[in-house]
């Protein structure tokens, strides 16, 4: 492995409790074969900083910085004594046959059953290139999934391939153990075309491409038209107002059935049905500003989606123990037909053809009349990106591999095997659509058919993690009648704050 200089080290990790799934001992053994201790302090403090939270923790970056500095001497000479004769640090590695294997780091525990495109995909890609190269899954929840980045970003094992956060991924960017993929695409002409500018969601303002769309997500409400017929009311479309849609509720209600499902029981993730509604409400226009300090959450535009939450809450769209529901459990409403709405994404398709069949509908969400910006928006955005070790760049082989994948990963064939896993691709290519029988895959094809634009991001993973995480409590506060919207945005406001 080598930083800055191009000055080899050696690092070895002795870790308990491994996988960050409880309280992590690690020691950090440095091996310098040169006189050159800067980068292993600023490694020391972005060890330090991920392992104590990440964005909030860099606040007190100074702090681990000297005590960075003080240990380096320590560490040393623990180093020569603790890691002589350590493990090999480099990237490959060979099975029996001397196929080069490279790991795929996914937020799922089961990528067969949870993530079937992507496990369809890498296994064509297993069987086109037998006893040459391998992809194997590193696969854990989301939750043990994003601890393991973190320790294995501090200690150098990343996995050469890995889904990450993409309220995340600009910390693990500013770090420098992300590959610049830019040489990639200059070398990939073909794959940049079809991502169709996809892409750019994860480049840096200084130019590095520090990853790659892993899907495209297409976010809004998914409908029972049996409900709605049952209802005596017409189905949403584009021209539906929330005025409209709080008719529609009403109704809804009326018939003794929940109108929109939702869960925030360790699910406070699960709202994206209102990333539009942030985005119609003027987010990407006000974002920058107050990221910046220079103008608040509370006085801006963004408000009007807070407010009319509440009306909707007001309205009894949401179930009564929203509280206590997982995201899971409000899905099983809209399965079971207790409920005529859910918020949910493309990943959710599969089981609506299941438990719906042609009775499902999508619909991106109501427009709104008091709001200055267009409405005439979508919601189908690159999902969190899938990112590269940079220490693949040291090994030949490893890079070799990982980049076959990726060309496979982006190619006309995968983008096949997704539509056929009821899965938007994050590339664009002619004369692919979902099969027949997707019923709410071509609903959302139907919806795409617009021509709204969409935004190069959602808004969630726009904002550094604290703010995302009181975003998500933000919203889900206001639902739960937790908070006032002026509450809400007072929090969110702090967050701002505590997070430069």
């Amino acid at each position: 492995m080598r930083y800055h200089d191009d000055r080899p080290i050696q690092i070895c990790a002795l870790s308990h409790g491994w996988c960050g799934r409880s309280a992590v001992e690690t020691w950090i053994y440095i091996i310098v074969e040169r006189n050159f201790l800067l980068p292993y302090v600023n490694r020391l403090k972005y060890a330090s900083t991920i392992l104590n939270g990440g964005e909030g923790a860099m606040k007190a970056n100074h702090r681990a910085g000297a005590l960075a500095a003080s240990m380096v001497s320590v560490l040393l000479v623990a180093g020569l004594t603790g890691c002589s004769g350590g493990s090999d640090t480099s990237r490959s590695s060979s099975d029996q046959s001397g196929t080069t294997v490279i790991k795929f780091g996914i937020n799922v525990a089961n990528p067969e059953k949870q993530e079937p495109a992507t496990y369809a995909i890498v296994q064509a890609f297993n069987e086109a290139n037998e006893g040459k190269y391998k992809v194997e899954f590193q696969a854990a929840d989301t939750e043990s999934h994003s601890k393991n980045l973190k320790l294995h970003a501090s200690d150098g094992t990343l996995p050469e391939v890995f889904w990450v956060d993409g309220a995340q991924v600009q910390e693990f960017a500013d770090s420098g153990v992300l590959l610049d993929l830019n040489d990639y695409l200059k070398q990939n002409p073909d794959i940049a075309k079809a991502l169709d500018g996809a892409q750019d969601a994860f480049k840096g303002s200084d130019g590095v491409q520090f990853g790659l769309p892993y899907q495209s997500n297409v976010q809004g409400f998914f409908y029972n038209k049996e409900l709605f017929d049952k209802a005596g009311i017409s189905y949403p479309t584009d021209a539906t107002t929330f005025d409209d849609f709080m008719n529609m509720v009403s109704a809804l209600k009326a018939s003794g059935v929940t109108p929109v499902s939702i869960g925030s029981k360790n699910s406070s993730f699960a709202m994206w049905e209102f990333n539009l509604w942030l985005t119609r409400s003027g987010w990407s226009e006000n974002i920058d500003s107050i990221l910046t300090g220079s103008s608040k959450f509370a006085s801006s535009d963004i408000a009007g989606a807070f407010d009319k939450l509440q009306k909707l809450r007001d309205a009894g769209a949401f179930p009564d123990n929203i509280s206590t529901l997982e995201y899971f459990d409000a899905k099983q409403q809209f399965d079971d037909g207790k409920a005529a709405m859910f918020g949910s994404g493309q990943w959710d398709c599969a089981e609506f053809d299941k438990s719906l069949g042609d009775k499902v509908g999508f619909w991106w969400g109501p427009k709104f009349t008091d709001s200055k910006y267009s409405q005439d928006v979508d919601m189908k955005v690159p999902s969190a990106p899938i990112a590269v070790s940079a220490s693949v760049n040291d090994d030949a082989k490893a890079k070799e591999a990982t980049f076959a994948f990726l060309n496979f990963y982006y190619s006309k064939d995968a983008a096949k095997l997704s539509y056929e896993n009821s899965m938007f691709p994050a590339t664009s290519y002619e004369g692919l659509a979902p099969a027949s029988d997707k019923f709410a895959m071509n609903a959302m094809t139907a919806a795409l058919a617009n021509g709204y634009k969409s935004p190069a991001a959602a808004p969630d993973l726009t904002v550094p993690p604290a703010v995302q995480s009181e975003l998500y409590d933000a919203l889900f506060g206001v639902m739960q009648k937790t908070y006032t919207p002026a509450e809400a945005l007072e929090k969110l406001d702090r967050a701002v704050e505590n997070s430069k």
